[in-house]
């Protein structure tokens, strides 16, 4: 039979986002256990005592509103990922801009309606800054850019970038909340194959989520693709570059917080999320005696 344990972990896990799972997802999230879905199918059981089910969704023992919660985040999600659809369609005209995902808790459609649309962006090499820039000024343009320190509906946030030279992620970040993060992206465009090389790049998200890999290959004929971009001038974008660099720099030191901010990674949100978090979850499993 499947662990227990390891169903329990991922069920605590997925309920500090009031985020109850389904089979399939309780199988492509379980925590440090592989196995396979055909196997997962037969062996799965529904001990009493230590969670339920209603709907088709599981959840902690005394948790039932966070279904209510989960239908109601479904229907206002599904709104903003058509909104992001159309919006990283134009934004891919962007030759530079090589793979764009939606993250956070919209990529797993929930959700809620104050909430904003996080985009992670890979661009190719040594153009993350004009790249950030062009699509800053595209999103003006077309009205959805988020501004600094508001929480507004539907509009976008550039969550993250990262230049294809540094695609695998840093030691201090290898954890259960950035895997989290990286299996749950959902893939909106791509270039170049460049999602399956960022997976390829984070093979260490299966110490963590040791099935989320073999989910993902699932879904990603779905993504939107394209080839490579027409041929630029490549010393006229590193001039550009730095250019753009000095600019953002220049605006952004009077509102630098926690950010990570170099020229291989432009991360908007906080750590300290992602601290509270993990921190929750282990006291979380003290509790329930894991």
């Amino acid at each position: 039979m499947v662990s227990n344990s390891a169903i329990l972990k991922t069920l605590i896990y997925s309920d500090i986002f009031a985020y109850p799972l389904t089979k399939e997802e309780i199988w492509k999230f379980l925590i440090g256990a592989k196995i396979g879905r055909a196997s997962f199918e037969k062996m799965f059981k529904f001990p009493p005592g230590r969670w339920e089910r209603k709907y088709g969704y599981y959840f902690l023992l005394g948790r039932e509103e966070i279904v209510r919660k989960r239908i109601q985040r479904k229907e206002i999600s599904q709104e903003k990922i058509n909104i992001a659809k159309k919006i990283v369609k134009k934004l891919s005209v962007i030759p530079t801009v090589l793979f764009i995902g939606i993250s956070g808790g919209l990529a797993l459609e929930n959700s809620d309606e104050k909430d904003d649309i996080d985009l992670f962006v890979i661009t190719s090499k040594n153009t993350l800054w004009i790249t950030r820039l062009l699509l800053v000024v595209f999103l003006i343009i077309m009205g959805q850019y988020r501004g600094r320190g508001k929480k507004e509906s539907q509009k976008i946030c550039l969550n993250m970038l990262i230049d294809e030279k540094a695609l695998t992620f840093e030691k201090s970040r290898q954890d259960l909340y950035t895997a989290h993060e990286i299996a749950q992206l959902k893939p909106i465009f791509d270039r170049n194959n460049t999602y399956s090389k960022f997976l390829s790049a984070n093979k260490w998200v299966v110490k963590f989520l040791p099935n989320s890999v073999e989910g993902i290959k699932n879904h990603e004929s779905r993504i939107m693709q394209k080839e490579k971009p027409l041929f630029v001038f490549h010393y006229s974008l590193f001039i550009l570059n730095k250019f753009a660099k000095f600019l953002q720099l220049l605006y952004m030191r009077e509102h630098r917080a926690n950010e990570t901010i170099n020229d291989k990674m432009l991360a908007f949100h906080p750590f300290e999320y992602k601290d509270y978090v993990l921190k929750e979850y282990n006291k979380r499993l003290n509790k329930y005696e894991i």
